[in-house]
This record gives C-alpha cells, sequence and structure tokens, in this order.
C-alpha cells in the first residue's frame, strides 16, 4: 500500500512540473506574483514581530511599570511620562506594594560630551546622547548581561558609572575598562569612574543607554536641581517601579492619590492623577512617548498585517484568474483522466498539488529576495530586520502558515473548477466559459483586487500630500539659510566674545541666543498670572528665552509695540497672538501693551506682539508663547549668507572650537531640522510607495490573467466579429469596456473606504490637508492608465489574431 501510494506521488509529481513548464508563461506569473505578495507579508511579520519583542526580555516585565500622569489643569488635559524629582523618594516611602524604585535621568539641555581623562586631559571626545542618570535599582528592575563589575552596587556611590560594551570599545577600544575616569561634559563636567561592563541592550529597546550614570552624581560641579521641587515636571525624568509579587496595579494606583494630597497643593491635587504603565505598554502609546523616541499604536500594527493579508490576496486572485484561463486548454487532459477512472477527488488533490509545488517555489524566491532586500529597507525602515531563519521559530511557523494558506485560498477554486468538467464534453473540446450578464467570480475577484489597489494608491498620494505641505507651509518665521548649534555654557563673556567674532564675519548675517531655538522637539512651559481690571487670569504657556536679536534673525513679525531691548534679566515680555487670544484680547493687540505679566516669579509689561509661529512640529496646534530676555541659553541661531555657506561655515567652527574647547563641534540646518520632524511621515510613504508598487504590479498581473482569459474562452467569438466585419478597434473595445467596467466599479468603492480611513489618520494632525476630489481623480486616471498599458498588449494580439485559426476548429 506503500508503495503504490509513493508511485501515485511520484507520477502526480512528475505530471505537475510537466504542467508548469508546458505553460511557461502561466508559470512565471503566477510565481512572480505569489513571490510579491510573500515577500511582502514576510517584511511585514518581520516589522510586526520586531515592534511586538519591544523590551520582552526583562526579568518579571509583567511587574515592570513606569508611572505617569495625566493633567487636567485650566481644562486641558495633558499626559506626561515624567515626574518630579522626589517623586521616587516618596513612592518609595509612602506607597506599599513596591519591591523596587529607580528614577532615570535623561533630561538634557545640549547633548553630552563623554571623553576618557588622561592626567585631568579630554581625548577621543564624542558626542553621546545615550546617557541617563539612574539610581542602583534601575538594575534590580531592569535586565542586563554584566560582562565585569558586580551589580548589586555598580552605581551605588557617587560619581560611578556602567558603560556598556559598544561605548567602551569606542572610547577605549577595550574592555578592560573598570576603574577607568571618565569626564561626562554637561556644561559643566562629572568625572565618573567606570564600576562595570555591560552588554548593550538590543535594537528592540526603549531603553538604548550606553552610559549609566550614578544619580547621585549630580549634586556636583554646579548642577542646579531642587531635591524637594515638585513643581518642575521634566518628561525626561522618569520613574520606574517593579512591583511585589502578586500586587495589583489597582493597588498602587489607589494610593496615589493621597500621595498627590500629600505633597501639592488642593488645586494641583485636583488635577493631577498619576498612575502605572506597564512596560508592555511603553512602545505603543504616543501620548507618553519613550526614550528611543519611538512609538507605533497597536492599531498601526493591525492596519499594516492587514496590507499583508490583501497583498497575498490580490496575488492568490491573480494565481485563480489564471489557473482558470488556462482550464480550456486542460479539458482534455481532464476527460482522459476521468474515462480512465480518475475521480473528482482524485483530480482535486492533483489539481491542488500542482498549486503547493508553485506555492513552494514561490516560498523559495520569496526567502531569498527578502533576505537579499532586508538590508536596502533599513534606511527606509529607519531599523535593522534579520530573517534568522533556522533560529526565529515564528517565522518558520509563518512560512508553514504561508504555504498551506495560499495552497488552499489560491489552488482550491481552480482545482474543483477543472476537476468538474465533463468527460465526454471535455474530449469532444466543447468546454467553454461564458461572459453571461453581470459580474462573474473572476470579474468580482479583479474588481476586489484592484479596490485594494486604488485604495493603497489613494493613501499614498494623501500621505505624500500631507508631508508637502508641511514642507511648504509657513511656520510665520524665516527658515532659511539659518544654521543651529547648540550652546554648552552660560558663560556671559564667553558668549559675548562668541558672538562678535562672528558677527565680524561677512557671511553672518546675524547671531542670536535662545533656550530651545524658533521650532523644536524641546519645549518649556509653565503657568503665568496676568491681572486685568481685577480679574487675575491664570493658564499655561510656553516660554522662550532669548537674547535681543532673537527677533530679527529668525525674522518674526511684529504686529504690535516693540521688540525686546538688551538685559541680563526678565524686565520685558513679548507675546504671540495666541496669548492675546486666549487672555481675551483677540486681536486688540495694542490694548495689551503694557499689561504686567508674571511667569516663574518674574513679573514684567508686556511691550509687544508678534505673528504667530510655530513653535512645535504641525502634528501640534499654536500654543499662547511668552518670550523674555533670560540667560537660559543653550541654542545658537546664526543667520548666514547663502551665497558664502562653505566660509560661514569655517567660520563658526573655528570660533566654537575657541569659545568651547571641551565640546564638539556640531550644527544643523533649520530647515533640516524641521524637516525631520516629520521622519515618520516620510518613512511612512516610502513603505507605502514600496507596497503600493506590489499592489501596481501584482494587479497588473491579475489583468493580465483576466485578459488571457478572455482571449482564450471568446477565441470563436472574436474570429466571427472579425468576418462579419469588425474592425481592429471594435474588438479592442470589447477588452476595453471589460478593463474600464472594473476598474470603475473598483474605484466607486475604494474611493469612499480611503476617504475613511485617511480622515482617521489625518484626525491626530492640528495642520492638515483637505481631501478633494483631485485626489481621487489623479488616483482613478493612474489605475486606468496602468490597466491599459497592462491589457494593451494582450488584447491586440487577440484583435490581430488571423479569424480562419479561430473558426478551424468548428
Amino acid at each position: 500500500m506503500a508503495d503504490s501510494y509513493k508511485i501515485m506521488f511520484k507520477n502526480y509529481l512528475k505530471i505537475a512540473v510537466r504542467n508548469l513548464v508546458k505553460n511557461k508563461s502561466h508559470t512565471l506569473i503566477n510565481i512572480g506574483g505569489l513571490t510579491l505578495g510573500i515577500v511582502c507579508a514576510m517584511v511585514i511579520f518581520l516589522v510586526i514581530q520586531y515592534d511586538l519583542s519591544f523590551d520582552t526580555w526583562h526579568e518579571d516585565g509583567d511587574r515592570i511599570y513606569r508611572v505617569v500622569s495625566e493633567d487636567t489643569e485650566y481644562s486641558n488635559v495633558s499626559h506626561n511620562p515624567g515626574g518630579p524629582y522626589p517623586l521616587s523618594k516618596a513612592i518609595q516611602n509612602d506607597i506599599s506594594g513596591i519591591e523596587y524604585v529607580t528614577l532615570v535621568n535623561n533630561n538634557f539641555s545640549n547633548t553630552p560630551v563623554v571623553s576618557p581623562v588622561d592626567a585631568g586631559e579630554f581625548r577621543n571626545k564624542f558626542k553621546e546622547e545615550k546617557i541617563a542618570f539612574v539610581e542602583q535599582d534601575y538594575f534590580n528592575i531592569f535586565s542586563y548581561r554584566w560582562i565585569s563589575g558586580n551589580p548589586e552596587n555598580a552605581v551605588e556611590k557617587p560619581n560611578t558609572a556602567v558603560i556598556t560594551k559598544s561605548l567602551a570599545e569606542k572610547l577605549f577600544n577595550d574592555l578592560n575598562v573598570i576603574g577607568e575616569k571618565l569626564a561626562v561634559n554637561l556644561g559643566s563636567i562629572v568625572d565618573v569612574e567606570i564600576t562595570a561592563v555591560v552588554d548593550d541592550q538590543p535594537q528592540n529597546s526603549d531603553f538604548p543607554f550606553k552610559l549609566l550614570v550614578a544619580e547621585k552624581s549630580r549634586s556636583r560641579d554646579g548642577h542646579t536641581f531642587e531635591n524637594d521641587n515638585w513643581s518642575s515636571t521634566s518628561s525626561a525624568q522618569q520613574v520606574y517601579v517593579k512591583l511585589q509579587p502578586e500586587v495589583s496595579v489597582e493597588h498602587i494606583n489607589s494610593q496615589f492619590d493621597p500621595l498627590i494630597t500629600k505633597y501639592r497643593d488642593e488645586y494641583r491635587a485636583e488635577n493631577l492623577e498619576y498612575f502605572l504603565q506597564s512596560l508592555s505598554e511603553i512602545h505603543f502609546d504616543s501620548r507618553f512617548g519613550n526614550y528611543s523616541f519611538r512609538t507605533i499604536e497597536k492599531y498601526t500594527l493591525f492596519a499594516l498585517g492587514m496590507i499583508g493579508v490583501l497583498l497575498l490576496l490580490t496575488a492568490c486572485i491573480n494565481f485563480i484568474n489564471l489557473n482558470t484561463a488556462i482550464a480550456v486548454r486542460r479539458s482534455k487532459e481532464v476527460g482522459l483522466r476521468k474515462t480512465l477512472g480518475g475521480t473528482k477527488a482524485q483530480l482535486t488533490v492533483h489539481f491542488l498539488g500542482e498549486t503547493a509545488l508553485t506555492t513552494v517555489i514561490a516560498l523559495i524566491f520569496g526567502v531569498a529576495v527578502t533576505e537579499i532586500g532586508l538590508g536596502l529597507l533599513e534606511p527606509v525602515l529607519g531599523f535593522n530586520l534579520q530573517l534568522d531563519l533556522f533560529n526565529n521559530s515564528s517565522v518558520l511557523v509563518f512560512l508553514s502558515v504561508l504555504f498551506i494558506g495560499i495552497t488552499f485560498a489560491a489552488g482550491w477554486y481552480p482545482a474543483r473548477h477543472l476537476s468538474s468538467f465533463s468527460p465526454i464534453e471535455a474530449i469532444r473540446n466543447k468546454i467553454n466559459a461564458t461572459y453571461g450578464r453581470g459580474l462573474t467570480l473572476r470579474r468580482s475577484l479583479i474588481v476586489v483586487q484592484f479596490t485594494i489597489t486604488q485604495i493603497l494608491i489613494i493613501g499614498t498620494i494623501i500621505i505624500a500630500s500631507q508631508i508637502k505641505y508641511f514642507q511648504n507651509k509657513d511656520l510665520g518665521y524665516d527658515k532659511e539659510a539659518i544654521i543651529e548649534v547648540e550652546i554648552p555654557v552660560q558663560d556671559k563673556q564667553v558668549l559675548d566674545t562668541f558672538k562678535n567674532r562672528l558677527n565680524n564675519h561677512s557671511g553672518i548675517k546675524n547671531v542670536t541666543f535662545s533656550n530651545t531655538g524658533t521650532t523644536s522637539g524641546n519645549t518649556w512651559s509653565g503657568n503665568y498670572v496676568m491681572i486685568e481690571d481685577s480679574v487675575r487670569l491664570e493658564n499655561n504657556a510656553q516660554v522662550k528665552y532669548v537674547d535681543e536679536n532673537f527677533v530679527d534673525t529668525y525674522g518674526l513679525t511684529i504686529l504690535a509695540g516693540e521688540d525686546l531691548t538688551p538685559s541680563d534679566s526678565v524686565n520685558k515680555y513679548l507675546v504671540n497672538e495666541a496669548f492675546a487670544r486666549q487672555v481675551g484680547f483677540g486681536d486688540n493687540y495694542e490694548g495689551l501693551i503694557g499689561k504686567f505679566n508674571l511667569f516663574w516669579g518674574d513679573e514684567a509689561p508686556i511691550v509687544g506682539v508678534v505673528k504667530d509661529f510655530n513653535t512645535q512640529s504641525l502634528h501640534t496646534d499654536l500654543e499662547p508663547t511668552v518670550i523674555a530676555i533670560e540667560r537660559n541659553y543653550y541654542v545658537s541661531g546664526i543667520k548666514i549668507d547663502g551665497n558664502q555657506t562653505t566660509g560661514a561655515l569655517t567660520a563658526i567652527e573655528d570660533v566654537y572650537s575657541d569659545a568651547f574647547p571641551n565640546f564638539v563641534f556640531d550644527y544643523s540646518f533649520l530647515d533640516e531640522n524641521i524637516g525631520e520632524m516629520y521622519e515618520s511621515e516620510q518613512r511612512t510613504v516610502r513603505i507605502m510607495n514600496i507596497f503600493t508598487i506590489a499592489a501596481i504590479l501584482i494587479g497588473c498581473l491579475g489583468l493580465f490573467g483576466l485578459v488571457s482569459y478572455m482571449a482564450t474562452t471568446r477565441t470563436k467569438e472574436i474570429g466571427v466579429r472579425k468576418v462579419m466585419g469588425a474592425s481592429i478597434g471594435d474588438i479592442l473595445k470589447i477588452f476595453a469596456s471589460e478593463m474600464m467596467l472594473l476598474t470603475g466599479i473598483a474605484f466607486l468603492l475604494a474611493a469612499p473606504i480611503s476617504w475613511y480611513l485617511m480622515q482617521q489618520w489625518l484626525a491626530d494632525y492640528a495642520y492638515k490637508i483637505d481631501i478633494g476630489i483631485e485626489i481621487f481623480m489623479l488616483a482613478f486616471g493612474g489605475t486606468i492608465l496602468i490597466a491599459a498599458l497592462t491589457v494593451g498588449y494582450k488584447s491586440l494580439t487577440a484583435a490581430l489574431a488571423n479569424p480562419v485559426n479561430s473558426l478551424m476548429s468548428e
């Protein structure tokens, strides 16, 4: 019995291979379409697997949480992942059920410079963003692989640090670095001793720190923080806890209200809520962000997964249509097999076997193309993916599911269709599909296919249009030819010399200092108080601490009043239009001049109103902003002459190196900084472009299959029409009308679906485009053009065929 099955299997395999070779063009199209779908599905699977794997390796990860807050002050809901400095100690002392708690501080106004120290001298200076101050319990909460050092007391003492393998090799070219001295330059220098070396966290971690410095080190060298300051909160200063076993989140959350009431005044306690956010949610909650500066909502991953499923579906539709197209050619084979005793079930299994063989070949090609393509996709995705076929069991399971799913989804209908032929009619060559009224199954599948394709095309156009809108929108100031550099020290004499030397260069038009520049991801905000006719107006506003050259350098527009004048401290305020609206003055800017404003303890008159300018990315709406002179300078904006860019850059580097010898010179153009704020959208549109092109290619193969089917099943009809006097144009109209009908129906389905989906996507933006009809017309026109080019060759071939050959069998 076993031998007979073996022989039968061998015969089936031989026949399947012969049929694939015999129908070379259809085989190549089938394999090509399935390979495209498989590659897209595999890439999407790896992306989803990568994002779902973030920080899943930490021991007892289900007991690790971040303390986050929701603030409803002034009826505005805001979310913050950070906490005030005393919060970690208060949690440790006042909340039960906590096993470990740590403060993690990555709050630096400038990028730190790290350097090994030899006899007090810096060497091998590097700018390193991935530095954090942590407490000892950090290593009791998060898992690391220790190469050397003691995890029990690595950062227990001040001026100690744990370094990662990659940074140790970068700075020292060695891993035997325990006891080495390292200077961390944050404007003031923190000298630390390396006490341990750990492996780098994997790239799929939201804690990508390379140097972990003892939190106690921050009390040295002029760092100005207050241990009991509850009013200052930074999103980069976060608190993490590990719960005791069996302790519930609800138990901890219920204790936060008494804690807030104990340490904050009654008003703040009413408007502030602390709660726990699980480690598993940090990567997926854009309200709070994380230290890797990349979040992705789970619904986005679901949408990405659906795109993969739909692309596979379109590839399977191709297979169905193409195999149906050659069904007539194989009718005699079916008839003979049935005459010789073959059953419908046996034929179904045989034809499914052919599909399985095709799927295996497509999977092999798909794996190979994916392996090659992942390296090319790294710049597009922003991270590196590895197929790791034999070490990633999930990939093997996924490929097995793909094999089974594609074999049955693509092969079942053609197998049942072919095996159902009548043997007598098949042998007599009487098998022919009819084109009745209404949509056949094959037409319906093409409609589904092109609906999916047009949804992707419309979505890609809208995302690209939104990015173009971001790039071209007037931000309320001049962003061209402005270079920004970090200012690492606050010494007045050093800064004055720096500015004067730059202003003496002919290629430099203006120089200004500020805390955050104009548009930045780093914003400072706080509460203000303004008295108007004995009415106390209080609310929240952003603050820009600047010098007297800020308005001129960035080209801000003063709508009323005057500019700021040189000062060493806050003595005047500029405000923007949004501030005027918030305090009830509307566009009565002159009426606001002379009113006194109190911000962070500094009371001074408002002397001018500036035109609104975007202080953050266009994801966020305009906010009330106050501008004042105060020496909290961390950014220098330098307006240069565009015709002397090279000379100006050389001068800036020379002056910077002289002014700040212990720091690394680095610069960026303001317009490029702004563009980087939309890197997520640019990455999305690049990914969408890839999948849309794949969908178009698969859709083109589907149309080709349909036209092939039409040409095969309507050969005699076309011959009769030509004998009766039909022209080539008349014959082409048969195919064109079919194509127009199907793409038109697909468009009518795709348009409302894509409009709804993209409206949901745009809802997250404060500034967004209107989805006009021209976008849909462009997508539909492009689809028609692609379809016409696809079916043109096959249609023309059928129209030019000799009618005598078409009618010979009659």
